[in-house]
């Protein structure tokens, strides 16, 4: 062979083993060069390494090297006034209790997310399941999403009306049919998997009620004719505490997942659904990367995709704390409203979180170490 083309088959070999091309990627090559002593000696180079790599990815994920466990919460990033901290930290460490319990007696990641989220739904201090704020006709609507980092497998759910727990309903969305069912639709479908229906005042405290009271006095319905007509309906203030909860989890086997549930926004228009089921915007989750919730303003987020943001943060090597730092302050930068924050793991069971809000409810905790918790 001449020397050129010796040099150019050994650039080629040598480029395609360092950017980790497996067997057989120069099997388009012509036969001579193939065939080539130093083509040959390379690509057995790279057959040795690569399954070096194989053999050593196959051990990590096996049941005899078990994976360290890490789970993280949010309540919510916002306002959080003084005298409601107690109760937003006392409601964090108590998901993070729940969905720890399912980690350490070997559950997964999705089953640990459900749990934790659950136990905010059922806490009235959060905007989330019982609790949540009443939007402007006076009632609650539901968003919840759940997704498997595995699989890629996704369930969500959006502006539900009678449904206690919506998280355990886009689990059961996550193993059937569809991706995302909302309404009325959504709780048929909550029927045939045996869960219960609530009246949606069930779901209503009176905290919130005497606030959409005192909103609809500010901002009262007025009659033009036969019509009825919202006068000055406001777009609700990004500033308030927003108290969308959420969870992301890394079991021993590696898995990891993400969940977050939501009221939405106060005084929000009927129908209105945000970026809390929505994937990419409000949750993702990549077995091969990292996962992520986030809270806040949801127009924000989703024109962002904040969720799948800071996992590509994730992607380029970046870590977990860096990686949320960085999509907050981009949130903050391209949108107008962009308020909000989110919570990671990354597939080590490092932690990252970050809010450009006035306070963000968390817990988290990885093995080996305490619970932390904070506002």
């Amino acid at each position: 062979m001449a020397g050129r083309d010796a040099a150019g088959v050994a650039l080629i070999c040598a480029s395609g083993r360092l950017a980790g091309v497996r067997v057989g990627a120069f099997s388009g090559m012509g036969p001579p060069y193939r065939q080539s002593p130093m083509c040959q000696n390379l690509l057995a180079q790279e057959q040795r390494l690569w399954y070096i790599q194989v053999s050593h990815y196959a051990r990590l994920n096996t049941s005899d090297v078990p994976m360290p466990i890490a789970l993280i919460v949010h309540g919510g990033a916002g306002i959080i006034r003084d005298e409601l901290i107690a109760g937003h930290l006392a409601g964090c460490n108590t998901a993070l209790a729940a969905g720890w319990a399912v980690l350490e007696q070997g559950g997964s990641a999705l089953d640990a997310c459900e749990a934790a989220v659950r136990v905010l739904e059922d806490d009235p201090v959060f905007n989330a399941g019982t609790g949540s704020v009443l939007n402007a006709v006076g009632t609650i609507e539901l968003d919840a999403a759940i997704m498997d980092g595995s699989t890629l497998a996704y369930g969500a759910v959006g502006a539900v009306q009678r449904v206690r727990n919506p998280i355990t309903l886009a689990r059961h969305i996550l193993n059937g049919p569809a991706t995302m069912l909302v309404s009325s639709g959504a709780e048929a479908f909550a029927t045939t998997q045996g869960m219960p229906l609530c009246a949606n005042a069930d779901l209503i405290v009176e905290r919130a009620r005497a606030r959409w009271e005192r909103w609809r006095a500010k901002h009262a319905l007025r009659e033009v004719g036969t019509v009825t007509e919202e006068a000055s309906l406001p777009e609700p203030t990004t500033s308030a505490a927003h108290d969308t909860v959420g969870a992301v989890a890394l079991d021993r086997s590696g898995n990891l997942a993400a969940a977050n549930s939501t009221g939405g926004t106060p005084f929000k228009l009927p129908g209105r659904v945000g970026d809390t089921p929505l994937i990419g915007c409000g949750l993702y989750a990549d077995n091969t990367v990292g996962a992520c919730a986030a809270t806040g303003w949801g127009e924000a987020i989703i024109r962002m995709a904040l969720a799948r943001r800071a996992v590509e943060f994730m992607e380029r090597g970046v870590s977990p704390h860096m990686a949320a730092r960085r999509a907050v302050a981009l949130l903050m930068r391209r949108v107008t409203k962009g308020n909000g924050g989110c919570i990671l793991l990354n597939t080590q069971g490092q932690v990252g979180l970050a809010w450009n809000t006035a306070r963000m409810a968390y817990a988290y905790r990885v093995e080996g170490s305490e619970a932390v918790a904070g506002v």
